[in-house]
Formats: structure tokens, C-alpha cells, sequence
């Protein structure tokens, strides 16, 4: 059961939340806390299902929410039965039915080759939407500030990064809540007091190996990735926002392809 504070949260005018990054890695290590202490003493991965269930209380549904995959992921706020999806045998979208607090997840996000997306966009719809903006969505002020649709659901394209929402200046409440949600993803993944612990002890043993400080960034997101199962670039993304990677560092996860040994975590 969700123990997590949220009154001490101030929202604009609009309801949405008003949080930086402080605030949600904060976030983020108190439902970790709350949920699986243990993983703030020993760095691992989360179980962001068991986290969506069973902590947060969402039930988890799978529909094709398009024809070609373009939206991962959806959070009902509200019981309704026009939810679009996307029928194959027929070739054409449906009405279909759900209830409030349930987690909708894409089905192509079920092939194995899909499993970082999966757990990512399983974490913004519920540590993210549910969690942060379930006050927003249930409130009159959803249906005010909705430019169309039904306002019972958030629906979510996939991953956009801030560059492509252009400035801050311009963004509206669904932009901030959009980057909120992806953030305490983040966070919730991959909690800061892990990270620096991950790669504290990755530093000393970079130490010991023959491996140029060029590519230090690589084996920090390598490990970050492996420890916590995200992406590659999930990992680089959230390095770059805890400062461990410049921000205009390009890490491709090809780059160091040839480093087989191994980087050893102490014990």
C-alpha cells in the first residue's frame, strides 16, 4: 500500500505538479524505499510490475493502441468504455472498456526483443501518471485544459526527449507532465542513491583496468544498464542528468565494443 507523502507537492493553476529534479529523484527513493528497501542498499533491478500491481494498486491491461505502435502506453483515470484499439483481425480501431487506475500497455511491447520499453513505459504510466497525476486527470481542471478526447486517459507516444518539445517556455501542462512522467520513470528505475553507488564502485575498478578515461562514459552506462535492465540509453540519459556524463557527450552503445573484460563490482 502506497505510504509516499504527496501533500507537500505545490501544482499550478492548471493541477499539475510543480517538480525539478530534485524533487523527483526524492520521489523516486521514497516509493523505493517504501516498496523494496533492500534495493536502496543493494543497487538492482526493480520490479516495476510487481511495483504497478500490487504497491500501487493499477491493474495492467495489453491492447494494440495503434496500427503501428506509435503509442506505448496509456493510464485510464476514469471507467470508460472508449478506449480506441486497434483490432488486427478486423484491420480497423474498437471501442473497447476500462476501468479506472488501469495501466494499458501496448502489445508489441510484449515481444522480448521490446523488454526495456516495456519496463520504462511501465514506469511512466504508473510511478509516473498514476502516481504524480492522478489529481490532475480526475479534476474538472482535465476537462478545461484537454484540447480534445475523452479526458478519462493519458495517452503516450513514444519516448520524446526535451529537444524535440522545444523550449520549455512553450510548453503547456501535458508537456511538463509528459517530462515529469518520464523523469520519475527515471528515477524510479534507476534511484540516484543506486546510481552513485554503481558507479562509485565502477570507478575503482575502471581503475585497475587498461581502459582509456575516453571511454569511461560507455562502461558507466554500460553498467548502469546492466545493473538496473534498462536501455543503453535510458542509462546515458540519466547519467547526463546526474552530471556523471556531460550533457553534450555523444555515448553510442556501439562505441566499445571491443572491452571484453568484464568491469568487476566490489563486494
Amino acid at each position: 500500500m502506497l505510504m509516499v507523502n504527496m501533500d507537500w507537492i505545490h501544482r499550478n493553476r492548471y493541477g499539475v505538479p510543480i517538480l525539478g529534479h530534485k524533487q523527483l529523484d526524492d520521489l523516486g527513493e521514497a516509493i523505493i524505499a517504501d516498496f523494496c528497501p533492500e534495493a536502496l542498499m543493494v543497487p538492482q533491478e526493480i520490479n516495476i510490475d510487481l511495483l504497478s500491481e500490487q504497491y500501487l494498486g493499477l491493474t495492467v491491461d495489453y491492447q494494440y493502441l495503434s496500427h503501428c505502435g506509435v503509442y506505448l502506453g496509456m493510464m485510464v483515470f476514469k471507467d470508460t468504455k472508449a478506449i480506441p484499439a486497434y483490432c488486427p483481425e478486423t484491420g480497423r480501431a474498437e471501442y473497447v472498456s476500462a476501468a479506472a487506475n488501469t495501466v494499458i500497455i501496448d502489445r508489441t511491447l510484449l515481444d522480448e526483443n521490446q523488454e526495456h520499453r516495456y519496463r520504462f513505459t511501465m514506469a511512466h504510466e504508473a510511478a509516473g501518471h498514476a502516481f504524480l497525476h492522478r489529481s490532475y486527470y480526475t479534476s474538472p481542471l482535465c476537462s478545461m485544459t484537454q484540447l480534445a478526447g475523452d479526458d478519462s486517459w493519458v495517452l503516450c507516444r513514444r519516448e520524446l526527449n526535451d529537444a524535440v518539445r522545444g523550449s520549455t517556455k512553450n510548453w503547456g501542462p501535458i508537456d511538463w507532465m509528459e517530462w515529469q512522467a518520464n523523469s520519475m520513470a527515471a528515477a524510479v528505475l534507476m534511484p540516484k542513491r543506486c546510481v552513485v553507488k554503481v558507479i562509485r564502485k565502477c570507478w575503482n575498478s575502471l581503475k585497475q583496468l587498461n581502459i582509456p578515461p575516453t571511454a569511461y562514459s560507455w562502461v558507466e552506462a554500460d553498467r548502469v544498464h546492466e545493473v538496473f535492465n534498462v536501455s543503453f540509453q535510458a542509462a546515458v540519459v540519466r547519467l547526463k542528468k546526474l552530471g556523471f556524463i556531460p550533457p553534450d557527450e555523444n555515448v553510442d552503445p556501439h562505441d566499445w565494443e571491443w572491452i571484453t573484460e568484464p568491469v568487476q563490482q566490489e563486494a
